[in-house]
């Protein structure tokens, strides 16, 4: 299980991180490095598109992939022809089986599809007759996933019953099969009461099948009687299904007749029996009646005795475990409301109003989508025509005013930026810069200096100027020379170094 487990993740992690690496940010990384070197934009929710495609894919679409295999393959060998090779067959089945044992399910639900598919091969096998060891270890299987069919009994009882001897396994198999039956088949039950009789096994489990095989009166019984009855009086038992079998061995020739006749008598005096089983309680009435007086009065007198016993000394039944198990219990079954159930009803509650808006929002959308379509096609055209405008307009809106706000300390703290009108106002001598990139958004060009920084370039500043489209200009510069000759001597070292692609020299005032 733990196994299966650790394959599991372990396997949608590693396609997820494939995915990701190999083809998502790396087909990104081209992009960026090889097909557009030039171009500097924002890749943020591009990258985020990448991660939780490939987890969509990694993850819920390679689970989606197995259990289409799976569907697959068990759908096909649902209607197999009577033709069909028996060993090609089993050998798909096999398959099947081993695939919900693969890193596509978790170990419940490769379980689950692994009873389905044991159920339909276990079918198989009997339609063909099998009885290999391996087919038996199928028919086992599939009883133990559904105990209540019992198409899957007879196999195992004809080969069960082949003389050998059976292991505590398969006894507990054949007590399941008994205690799975709503009315119990004779044969069936005289049947299994030899094989535990053979083996002497004497349990809670075994006890009601001796009881109902002595019922039928057949020639086991007095073996029945024979085994159990030294066992009940040994352990002194005065229960209900005890009396009811001393009730029964009263009808065979048993040595220890005095003994049970005493032990009934006893029990309808103390009348432990009267709310629980009248008609055996009866039983014992007719029993005490058949003894002698003296008997009747010392058995009376005891049972007086044990009820005086039991009120002076009061029996402790609960534990301070067993009060909290009670109180859960109460809880389990509804006699009482726990705050944590308060709680999980609440948040049914909230989760239910949640669905119900979104189904009532998913119909009005759907609503409005088929009264849109049954509209003229110039309507159509209108509202297209409409929505369009306004997207322009907003966009618009967005390119002339969203520069001029927000553009507070906060945006810009990461470099230095120098207004363009600034420079151009000064007057004096002239130092070169270069300038490696221009860009029309603040947080692209603070990326960018961020990039340029970690490969060790110092002196990087920012200078703003307007557009004539609307909006602002930041541009990249690096360093101030004396000379036009020196600045291009850095910029070529920069581009020998790789740390940038292209640039040009121009010249600002200085100070």
């Amino acid at each position: 299980m733990l196994h299966q487990a650790i394959k599991f993740y372990f396997a949608r992690f590693a396609c997820t991180l494939f995915l990701m690496f190999g083809i998502g940010f790396s087909g990104l990384y081209f992009i960026h490095e090889v097909a557009l070197p030039n171009i500097v934009f924002d890749d943020l929710a591009v990258q985020w598109s990448i991660f939780l495609v490939c987890m969509f894919f990694g993850f819920i679409g390679y689970g989606m992939l197995g259990e289409q295999r799976f569907s697959n393959a068990l759908h096909k060998l649902k209607n197999i022809p009577p033709n069909s090779l028996a060993e090609n067959i089993k050998f798909q089945f096999e398959n099947l089986i081993e695939l919900t044992y693969s890193s596509y399910f978790l170990p419940s639900t490769g379980k689950r599809y692994r009873n389905l598919s044991v159920l339909q091969y276990a079918d198989y096998l009997l339609s063909i007759g099998e009885e290999s060891p391996r087919a038996l270890s199928y028919y086992v299987q599939a009883f133990i996933q559904s105990p209540q069919n019992s198409r899957f009994r007879k196999p195992l009882l004809s080969i069960l019953n082949r003389g050998q001897e059976l292991s505590s396994q398969e006894m507990d198999l054949l007590l399941i099969m008994y205690q799975q039956e709503k009315q119990h088949d004779p044969v069936f039950t005289s049947y299994l009461a030899r094989l535990f009789l053979r083996a002497r096994q004497w349990s809670g489990q075994t006890e009601p099948l001796f009881l109902s095989a002595l019922d039928e009166k057949n020639e086991l019984s007095e073996e029945i009687i024979k085994f159990v009855l030294p066992i009940y009086l040994a352990h002194r038992r005065t229960d209900e299904r005890a009396l009811s079998f001393f009730v029964k061995a009263l009808e065979y020739s048993v040595e220890d007749k005095k003994e049970i006749r005493n032990i009934l008598a006893q029990s309808y005096c103390e009348g432990n029996l009267v709310g629980v089983a009248p008609h055996l309680h009866r039983k014992c009435e007719e029993i005490f009646y058949t003894l002698e007086s003296r008997q009747q009065e010392e058995l009376k007198s005891k049972a007086d005795e044990t009820r005086i016993a039991f009120k002076l000394k009061k029996i402790k039944l609960f534990r301070k475990e067993d009060l909290q198990d009670l109180k859960r219990l109460k809880a389990e079954i509804g006699l009482v409301a726990t705050k944590t159930s308060l709680i999980g009803k609440g948040i049914v509650w909230f989760g239910l109003g949640l669905k119900n808006s979104g189904k009532w929002m998913l119909l009005k959308i759907l609503h409005g989508a088929y009264l849109f379509g049954n509209l003229s096609f110039k309507k159509k055209f209108t509202a297209f025509a409409i929505v369009s405008l306004f997207i322009v307009v907003g966009v618009g809106f967005k390119e002339v005013w969203s520069p001029n706000y927000g553009q507070g300390k906060d945006t810009f703290q990461r470099s230095p930026i120098v207004s363009d009108g600034a420079i151009k106002s000064k007057k004096g001598n002239r130092v070169f810069t270069v300038q490696i990139a221009a860009v029309n958004s603040a947080k692209q060009a603070n990326k960018l200096v961020k990039k340029l920084k970690q490969k060790n370039i110092e002196n990087l500043y920012l200078v703003k100027s307007k557009r004539r489209s609307g909006g602002f200009w930041y541009k990249l510069r690096v360093g101030k020379f004396s000379s036009k000759n020196k600045a291009s001597e850095f910029a070529n070292q920069l581009i020998a170094s790789k740390k940038v692609k292209n640039y040009f020299i121009t010249a600002i005032p200085t100070k």
